[in-house]
């Protein structure tokens, strides 16, 4: 029983963790508030009922992202003269003002197709964290102690207060990489079109993750490459479905905001007025940015350094043989590395942690885990500095002069992986060495 208690408490805080910002919305919602992502998808369902475009124009989204430069810059002028937490709370108090609707009409259709609310996306976010860590730690057999590093998250926990799509999407693309693992190609293809349908950069996910599987030594696609050729067919067939049910109107207003969302993003405005937006964001596109580059260039030079990492990533895997958890989290990795837009490194920590765990010694494993932990409080301690009334950091302590997370941490977590790749191709190598000798020894004992 003494043995079973760290189990035992590790899933029943777990599951008081998943409960609770489920009543949290609840509350919210009783005083007319409604999470702050959820709202933009909730105002284009709107928006598409009335016949109208679920996009706002550049100038209107640009009006948007000045606001919050200037709450930013209203909150630091009370703190100055001791009024931080005052300001805050009335900023906070309704009318809410979310970020602009900024993807595929799909999900602004499902909404108005299940009649989604925020409380009801929030319980479906919920589900998808639980499937997500169902799945992940059925697949590399962690201890539930990792547990620990999902419930101390403030990147998961502000995706969830805010209803993002994001966890929904993560869990949806872990289960369609088991599937693609296991060689199920046609059984992944339907999770595949409901993600990038909703985000379509996360193509830059399984674009990855099927090359680092393509190039393994005994790869099923290159023995035969039939089943992926079906699946990509469906994946197709899929697409334009659901481009044709979004009718000649809305799919020319899509059209039309996709060609020129650079000029609707906050990175189209001068480098001042991009804050809190340009700290939040922690991808190498604003990195560069914040750095002083152009937009187009700086999109040009992000997705050379997102070429640049795949291609160092599979010129290791050709020589090395990945399991799933390993690939998963390269893929991942740069996933966070290549998409143009994100305000956090959801579930990295945890899929990190655990694919490096088997390959540490002790002070190797001490030495992680006081890293993590350090990246992970510092992300609280900006969330108390907000809440403190003192700026808006609130996700993350980098400056838009320097992003650390970006620079720093994301890099780092790659080469473990890459590191963790040379340890598997070395064990192979003593393992086929062992097994070599072993017939050599063999050998010997029947020649004399």
């Amino acid at each position: 029983m003494l043995f079973r208690l760290p189990l035992i408490l590790s899933c029943s805080l777990f599951a008081v963790w998943l409960l609770a910002p489920i009543a949290l919305v609840v509350d919210s919602s009783e005083r007319g508030m409604v999470p702050i992502d959820f709202l933009a998808y909730q105002r284009a369902a709107e928006a598409i009922t009335k016949g109208q475009s679920p996009y706002a124009t550049a100038e209107e989204s640009h009006e948007i992202f000045r606001s919050f430069n200037r709450l930013e810059s209203e909150l630091q002028a009370a703190q100055a003269r001791g009024e931080g937490r005052v300001f805050l709370r009335e900023a906070l108090a309704p009318p809410q003002q979310p970020g602009p609707y900024v993807y595929p009409p799909t999900l602004a259709l499902w909404i108005n197709q299940f009649n989604l609310d925020g409380v009801v996306f929030t319980v479906v976010i919920m589900a998808s964290v639980l499937g997500f860590v169902l799945i992940w730690f059925r697949a590399t057999s962690a201890h539930a102690g990792w547990l620990l590093l999902v419930i101390g998250s403030w990147d998961l926990l502000a995706t969830i207060q805010g209803g993002n799509v994001e966890l929904v999407l993560l869990f949806a693309t872990l289960a369609a990489a088991r599937l693609l693992w296991s060689q199920r190609l046609i059984w992944a293809t339907p999770l595949i079109a409901f993600v990038v349908l909703i985000k379509p950069f996360y193509a830059l996910f399984f674009v990855a993750f099927l090359l680092l599987q393509a190039v393994q030594p005994r790869s099923a696609e290159r023995e035969n490459p039939k089943p992926l050729m079906a699946a990509g067919g469906i994946l197709l067939l899929l697409l334009a479905a659901e481009l044709y049910r979004w009718g000649p109107d809305l799919r020319a207003e899509t059209l039309a905001f996709y060609l020129n969302a650079g000029d609707s993003m906050w990175t189209a405005l001068p480098l001042a007025e991009q804050s809190p937006l340009s700290v939040w964001n922690r991808t190498p596109l604003q990195g560069l940015v914040n750095l002083g580059l152009a937009l187009l260039p700086a999109q040009v030079a992000a997705l050379g350094l997102w070429g640049l990492f795949l291609g160092v990533s599979l010129w290791l895997a050709r020589r090395a043989s990945l399991n799933f958890p390993l690939a998963f989290g390269l893929a991942l990795t740069l996933l966070y590395w290549g998409r143009p837009a994100g305000y956090g490194f959801n579930y990295l920590e945890l899929v990190v942690a655990i694919v490096l765990w088997p390959f540490l010694v002790r002070w190797q494993r001490l030495a992680v885990l006081v890293v993590i932990a350090g990246i992970m409080g510092s992300r609280w301690w900006a969330f108390a500095e907000t809440m403190r009334g003192e700026n808006l950091s609130l996700l993350t302590m980098q400056s838009a002069a320097w992003p650390w997370e970006t620079w720093l941490v994301l890099p780092f977590f790659w080469l473990l992986l890459l590191w963790v790749m040379t340890r598997s191709r070395d064990s192979d190598q003593d393992l086929a060495g062992g097994r070599e000798a072993q017939v050599a020894i063999r050998a010997s004992t029947v020649t004399y």
